[in-house]
């Protein structure tokens, strides 16, 4: 995969998933622009720079254009033209949906669906007059499969997955392809809010075929591919990245008789 000095966004970059791509980007030797709300992603990007390639940390707020033309307009005077997108920015929501509030499902569909739509507007206007580009949307299995209590989270990331399979299609025969990674659960700041309002890891575990929580650089690596010349033949898709959790049903112990 030759990504060296080529050009790398990726939001959500101050913790977990994004933070763990843009290491991997940056291992790589792309030049990445980290971009998140949380101000401690300027001193993440300074320790990359100590690494010995260029790196640049942005405060931006992905529900709002002027803040995202503003950063992406940043990112290319100081690194120059993006080859590369991951939308990694994410919030999530829980509760009944009678008492979920105005307030948090519009954060949640702000973050979740809105930015993606801005952050990938605003790098197509940078990758199309050159002819090429990649974006890559971390989304869920949420969007695929149904989960109670859970309907803002579901629904932004549902809705982030069908952005990319259109989006892939119109810019198709451009240079630029669009895909989504859909991780299943991974250690990160979200699984850990999950597990501290009284989840059991142990059946958390239990709904993950192959036994264990996925890691950021599961994700990173398929990222990376995704990057590459490699890929350029695969838009359009929704990659799963979860153990086979999307795939399995558990059946209670006793549920089915001795003859099936």
């Amino acid at each position: 995969m030759e990504l060296k000095g080529r050009v790398a966004l990726v939001t959500g970059a101050a913790s977990g998933i994004g933070h763990g791509i843009a290491q991997h980007l940056h291992g790589h030797g792309m030049s990445v622009a980290l971009l998140d709300s949380d101000p401690h992603v300027i001193d993440l990007a300074a320790d990359l720079v100590a690494e010995g390639r260029p790196a640049v940390g942005m405060i931006v707020d992905v529900t709002d254009a002027r803040s995202v033309r503003e950063a992406f307009e940043q990112a290319e005077a100081e690194l120059g033209p993006p080859w590369l997108l991951v939308n990694c920015a994410g919030v999530y929501a829980s509760g009944p949906t009678v008492d979920l509030s105005e307030a948090d499902w519009d954060r949640c569909i702000g973050v979740d669906l809105k930015g993606v739509f801005l952050c990938s507007q605003a790098a197509l206007r940078a990758m199309l007059p050159r002819g090429g580009g990649r974006i890559v949307s971390i989304t869920s299995i949420a969007g695929r499969i149904a989960r109670p209590a859970q309907i803002a989270y579901c629904a932004a990331k549902a809705g982030a997955d069908h952005f990319t399979r259109c989006l892939s299609i119109e810019v198709a025969g451009q240079g630029v392809t669009v895909n989504s990674i859909a991780p299943g659960m991974t250690q990160s700041h979200m699984l850990d809010a999950v597990i501290s309002r009284g989840a059991s890891p142990a059946a958390l575990l239990a709904l993950i075929p192959d036994g264990h929580f996925a890691v950021p650089e599961d994700h990173a690596a398929l990222v990376a591919w995704l990057a590459s010349d490699e890929a350029a033949h695969v838009t359009g898709q929704v990659i799963s990245v979860d153990g086979g959790q999307s795939l399995y049903q558990p059946i209670a112990t006793g549920a089915l008789s001795s003859r099936e």
